[in-house]
């Protein structure tokens, strides 16, 4: 994400007069050249606000993210949802304002929270996430990690991506199912490598055989298109794993869609409304910054990626939050596995085929006419058709 550039705060200038000439009663001396003025310094124009959805975080490590305080005048009160910014950032006169709006953005959305108040929460569910490097300490799911495992993360313990996929899903405060258990296996994304994912999801499939029956981890979400040929080597490593994990009856989620069949699920970006964060209907597809798209592909199920706070972890023992005015698919891929994770508790005896096509059909209808993930519903329909 592009952070907008932000100009220093204008300092008036000081214009700086000498005067006063010493009088002498000696006789006048030659006339000296009067001495040349000192050149006065342009004031600098005034600072302007932060656009809307600029990335505020301050991250001292990245010059690009250096600064902390922002004044009135370098940020615009009534943005302040639309920013990017984390437990450092600094509105000054706006401090609690900006504290009330990253609590509010846990919320996960769409009725969510009415689900879990029920106590469904997916309790006893298990579900494995594939991403960046995670510290697994951070008290959003510090008790949701069931299993670690690193493919090989160049020595890097730590990300963004990492804790903002695991605290959607799972998080105590923030995620959609804060008690189901997190199977998690770092890879390195940024070599462009889908042997390292391969290796990830097979360590999944290990750690799911030796469970037993009725403990079986479910679904694996992947914020990533390991199988993009385009984009990534090595791909075939990974559809053969994305084969294996079919027949053990685990489905992936990718943002490519399900697993071997992705046009069985098309996850897509959605804006959830700020103003009616429980209504599915009043959501868009695409990204807040930009005007509405069109109607998608059969199957398509868009997932709410804006205005979330997610956790954040850069050093072990410092735990912080990032508000996301805007966020990608990224976002939206944990947050359709945590609500099947929500339908599994309510009937464990749904298959991957089964949750999705469920998931599908119960969708509601937003502004832009695209399908939008219901929670509510899902769970209802659930409970009414299959007496769970």
């Amino acid at each position: 994400m592009n952070r907008t550039a932000m100009l220093p705060l204008c300092l008036l200038a000081l214009w700086l007069t000498a005067c006063g000439t010493a009088e002498s009663a000696a006789p006048a001396a030659a006339p000296t050249a009067a001495p040349e003025p000192t050149p006065t310094e342009t004031p600098a124009p005034p600072a302007e606000p932060a656009a809307p959805y600029s990335d505020l975080r301050y991250l001292p490590w990245l010059d690009e993210y250096a600064q902390q305080t922002y004044q009135p005048g370098e940020y615009t009160a009534e943005d302040l949802y639309t920013y990017t910014y984390n437990t450092g950032t600094i509105f000054a006169g706006a401090e609690d304002e900006a504290a009330a709006l990253l609590e509010a953005c846990k919320d996960p959305g769409l009725g969510v929270r009415s689900l879990q108040a029920r106590g469904i929460t997916g309790r006893g569910v298990n579900v494995a996430i594939l991403d960046q490097q995670l510290l697994t300490d951070h008290p959003e799911f510090a008790d949701r990690i069931a299993a670690y495992y690193d493919t090989g993360c160049e020595g890097e313990t730590a990300s963004m991506h990492g804790p903002a996929v695991a605290s959607l899903l799972a998080g105590k405060t923030i995620g959609v199912a804060p008690d189901a258990n997190i199977y998690y296996a770092a890879w390195p994304s940024w070599l462009m490598d889908s042997r390292y994912a391969a290796d990830a999801l097979d360590w999944v499939l290990e750690q799911n055989a030796a469970l037993p029956e009725g403990e079986k981890i479910r679904v694996v979400s992947v914020s990533a298109a390991p199988g993009s040929a385009d984009m990534l080597q090595n791909t075939d490593l990974w559809n053969a794993a994305a084969a294996r994990a079919e027949e053990a009856g685990v489905l992936v989620l990718t943002v490519e869609g399900a697993g071997t069949k992705p046009d069985r699920l098309m996850p897509y970006p959605a804006v959830l409304d700020p103003n009616a964060r429980d209504d599915p209907a009043a959501c868009r597809v695409g990204f807040p910054s930009e005007d509405g798209s069109s109607v998608f592909a059969k199957n398509a199920l868009a997932l709410p990626c804006s205005y979330r706070t997610t956790a954040e972890e850069y050093t072990a023992g410092q735990f912080g939050y990032t508000h996301y005015g805007q966020g990608g698919l990224s976002w939206g891929i944990p947050y359709c596995a945590g609500v099947m994770a929500l339908g599994w508790q309510v009937d464990p005896t749904l298959t991957g085929d089964e949750i999705m096509r469920y998931l599908l059909s119960t969708a509601a209808t937003g502004t832009d006419g695209n399908s939008i993930i219901d929670p509510v519903q899902f769970i209802q329909t659930l409970q009414t058709e299959r007496g769970a």
